[in-house]
């Protein structure tokens, strides 16, 4: 019988986008939720002359809609998840020679006949009775949370990606793909920088503040379904990006600060980094993943939480292009990992 704590999933990277591959890799510590229907069958109501409906069950097209849950979120997990979603191809640079500590980024070209490209992968499910194996698999949502505890609790960052691919096909697990070692990533090490420019970004940094955020970045990648031979989807395309970054922080100053930046209209460009930082590489440079959201305030709430007689202030960023600086999102990540 299948054991869940035979549980598991492999992903590898496609060379040719929907021609499955053998895995590369495997997603520690996700959450191995069922195996999501790629199809929908309908029953054809048709008068046929006896006491029942009909006697066709038809099903026109294949799609898989899955999601990669990660509690305890580590560096490793990311090139995977943003190179399948923001941007393909990336070859990492070393920061300090034979430190292995490599600089990924990510960060997705907003221009007009510019392709980012993500890259396609081949996903592996299962059990040790049964592998369910998925082509053409890429990241559409990918979600990045945190809350700092106050106290010596836990306070893990967690992973969220939604991805589509083309069919579940019954297979067989790529044997021999060791467990990854991993860097877990601490909310608690997460700095929060607000700017006013791209030109500055990451300078001022709002300290003794942050209590819980979440990234939240809509990738534009989607499949095109149009007729041919085959039920499954022919191609993906790419869409519109959108960010979006919601905070708390304590009702100081600096909480102030961005309630009258939200009630001045038209507002400033806000630009937001979190640094969420890791142990060193090394004698290199420390794990880090940064991302940085330009835009405006869409919602800033004082008194919109408590926690022990101290007031908080929730809020929410909505990314928007900045036309001075090029840009609305910006994605680094240095971790020791050299590949998919």
């Amino acid at each position: 019988m299948g054991d869940r704590f035979f549980s598991k999933m492999l992903y590898g990277k496609e060379t040719t986008k929907g021609t499955a591959v053998a895995a590369t890799g495997m997603v520690a510590g996700s959450k191995i939720s069922q195996i999501s229907p790629d199809r929908a069958p309908k029953l054809i109501e048709e008068n046929i002359g006896v006491r029942a409906q009909g006697s066709r069950m038809v099903t026109d097209q294949y799609q898989v809609k899955e999601s990669i849950q990660i509690a305890n979120g580590y560096f490793q997990a990311l090139p995977f998840l943003f190179g399948g979603g923001l941007k393909g191809g990336i070859v990492p640079t070393m920061t300090t020679p034979l430190q292995n500590d490599y600089l990924w980024n990510f960060t997705p070209s907003l221009a007009s006949g510019v392709a980012n490209n993500p890259d396609a992968f081949s996903i592996q499910k299962g059990d040790d009775t049964q592998a369910f194996l998925a082509e053409y698999c890429m990241f559409e949502r990918i979600k990045i949370s945190g809350q700092i505890a106050q106290g010596a609790e836990a306070a893990p960052v967690a992973i969220e990606a939604e991805l589509f691919g083309r069919q579940w096909t019954s297979g067989t697990f790529t044997p021999a793909i060791a467990v990854p070692v991993v860097t877990a990533m601490s909310a608690k090490m997460t700095r929060l920088y607000i700017d006013t420019a791209w030109a500055g970004v990451g300078v001022t940094e709002i300290v003794n503040a942050l209590r819980s955020y979440q990234i939240d970045i809509l990738t534009g990648v989607h499949p095109t379904f149009s007729g041919s031979g085959d039920k499954y989807f022919g191609k993906h395309e790419e869409g519109l990006i959108a960010a979006m970054l919601t905070l708390t922080i304590e009702g100081k100053a600096a909480a102030n600060a961005i309630y009258n930046a939200f009630h001045t209209d038209p507002q400033p460009l806000q630009v937001v980094a979190l640094k969420i930082n890791g142990p060193v590489i090394g004698t290199g440079t420390p794990h880090n993943l940064t991302v940085a959201v330009g835009g405006a305030w869409q919602e800033v709430i004082p008194l919109g939480d408590e926690d022990r007689g101290n007031n908080l202030t929730t809020m929410v960023l909505g990314g928007l292009y900045d036309p001075v600086g090029a840009k609305m999102l910006d994605v680094k990540l240095t971790t020791d990992k050299l590949a998919y």
